[in-house]
């Protein structure tokens, strides 16, 4: 390669470095199970005979009925700008007008700015200490708020923690809601039972999938689903009562897709969905069977574990995410140096990290060789970890990594210029894109304490210019 500094020169040699990517996407750079295709060879634009996704009725509307079909939903829209853009359209095409939002607090990034960009009121529904939303919490929100046309859940969490949608969906219609569910992280949930039921049976209006976080897809890709029995779409009712506003849902986000989407749409991005509908279909049902046999085998070896802890899977919590929980108050060891050590000395790559935990992305396509390594890597800290120190044993080579203190003195300072402002967008730890402070709140010590927390441990906080 002629020119050396460049991204590209870096990501080829990225790959030959040999990490192991227990991290989106969920393709894992498997180059034995990819096509063998030159991407430039199949970029094109809308040419005859190759359709055009924002106005399909030919090969790419085909592929968008299949993947209905797959999923099961009653219409399956293609995205390429991410999930991101299903959430900014879904939103959008319930309550363009203004109006209230009922907005899961621990919601993505995107779904606070479509409440943003469409000047809507949120009214927050807040998690348990699990990262749960309760039916009985969205029950009160709307019986409070009756004018509310949308409510928001995330479900699967970034830690894979799912929250009861059937019973939200009933308590959500009972009150004539639409209910939009980020199910980014759960595309693959409707393949095998080991994994938690997806949205889209529990009876959930609109389901957005990232395609690329957990299914052997290209990341940008994604899709929205309209659920087969979607409480405004059915029969094309109203979503709006008023009589002069008429808005039929499926109408409604073609539009919005049309303004979310690029008017140039990746030809690549739009073949590698159907490619992953293509493996889904034929070889699906297989794969993910041997896939979950895996996960279980895994699970079975760190049952046991001395110091640290790996969150259980059940119908409530996705086993594709392995959480790895280092008990920092009683081990030392926080997250990001478990992060660091399974990087430098094990050849993994994790999704994540956090002060108390690490995330471990699996998908169908982890080879079981990588996933039997991942389960040796986590076995050896944990069985010679010195509890009374806050580093590993000098053998494993890991050291603390605590910033100096002028880096504490220059980030406190600068935090606490932000005690008693009201937050007009999200404070947040990138990723996941959760927040600490949501727009609208007036920051105190505590939000100053957790925010110099994160910066502290070397985690960047995003949002801190108000």
């Amino acid at each position: 390669m002629k020119y050396k500094n460049n991204l590209l020169h870096r990501l080829t040699e990225y790959e030959k470095d040999g990490l192991v990517p227990f991290h989106m996407p969920g393709h894992k750079r498997n180059g034995e199970k990819t096509p063998d295709i030159n991407p430039y060879g199949i970029d094109i634009t809308e040419i005859d005979g190759f359709d055009d996704l924002n106005h399909p009725d030919g090969v790419i509307n085909d592929a968008m009925e299949r993947a209905a079909l797959v999923f099961g939903s009653r219409k399956t829209y293609f995205l390429v700008n991410g999930a991101t853009s299903g959430i900014l359209t879904s939103i959008t095409s319930i309550c363009h007008n203004g109006g209230k939002l009922l907005l899961a607090a621990n919601s993505h990034k995107s779904a606070f700015n479509a409440a943003y960009i469409n000047k809507l009121e949120p009214v927050y529904v807040f998690p348990d200490e699990s990262e749960v939303i309760h039916a009985k919490d969205v029950e009160k929100a709307l019986a409070e708020n009756d004018d509310i046309k949308c409510v928001f859940i995330t479900s699967p969490t970034y830690t894979g923690v799912v929250s009861d949608i059937r019973a939200i969906a009933d308590v959500t219609h009972s009150h004539g809601a639409v209910l939009v569910v980020d199910e980014a992280h759960g595309a693959h949930m409707m393949f095998n039972d080991i994994f938690p039921e997806s949205a889209l049976t529990q009876g959930a209006d609109i389901v957005i999938h990232g395609m690329h976080k957990t299914l052997p897809s290209l990341t940008q890709t994604a899709l929205l689903h309209v659920g087969e029995n979607c409480f405004v779409a059915k029969d094309r009712e109203e979503v709006c009562s008023d009589e002069k506003d008429t808005v039929y849902l499926e109408d409604e986000i073609e539009k919005c897709l049309s303004i979310f989407t690029s008017s140039s749409p990746s030809y690549i991005l739009m073949g590698a969905i159907d490619y992953c509908m293509d493996y889904l279909e034929c070889d699906g049902e297989a794969e993910f069977k041997i896939y979950a046999d895996n996960l279980r085998e895994v699970y079975n070896k760190l049952d046991n574990l001395k110091n640290f802890r790996v969150l259980p899977y059940s119908k409530n919590r996705d086993a594709s995410k392995i959480v790895i929980c280092t008990n920092p108050e009683k081990t030392g060891v926080s997250g990001k140096m478990l992060y660091d050590y399974f990087r430098k000395e094990c050849g993994l790559q994790p999704e994540m990290s956090m002060p108390e935990y690490v995330i471990m992305m699996t998908s169908v396509w982890d080879k079981k060789e990588d996933l039997d390594k991942l389960a040796e890597s986590v076995l050896k800290p944990d069985e010679k970890l010195s509890v009374s120190s806050y580093t590993y044993k000098n053998e494993d080579n890991i050291t603390n990594n605590k910033p100096d203190e002028t880096t504490i003195l220059t980030h406190n300072t600068d935090t606490m210029k932000l005690k008693g402002k009201t937050a007009n967008h999200l404070i947040y730890v990138y990723p996941p894109g959760v927040p600490i402070v949501l727009p609208g709140r007036t920051i105190n010590e505590e939000d100053i304490k957790k925010i110099e927390d994160y910066i502290n441990k070397g985690y960047k906080v995003y949002g801190l210019n108000i």
